[in-house]
């Protein structure tokens, strides 16, 4: 259960990447606040497909469960980023 762990620890750092990068932008008046989003599970997909033809077994599937951590996590940011409200000075 332990290399579980690590699968855990990447889906809360990536809630807490997006949402602060997402926040910072929407505090900004930048409708594309979903783009870091896009962009860490598209990096994440690439070396998911890349890891699934170059490497075997158990550790290709480590990558595919690396790339559900990010996807999860990048949606539940985007979603906190969506629903906190922010002050405007």
């Amino acid at each position: 259960m332990k290399v579980l762990q690590n699968f855990v620890y990447i889906t809360i750092a990536t809630i807490i990447i997006v949402t602060i990068i997402s926040s910072i932008l929407r505090k900004k008046n930048y409708s594309k606040y979903w783009l870091p989003s896009v962009i860490l599970i598209g990096i994440s997909f690439l070396i998911a497909l890349i890891s699934f033809f170059t490497l075997d077994g158990w550790a290709s599937m480590s990558f595919l469960f690396m790339f559900i951590s990010v996807t999860i996590g990048s949606f539940i940011g985007t979603a906190i980023s969506m629903l906190t409200k922010f002050k405007t000075i």
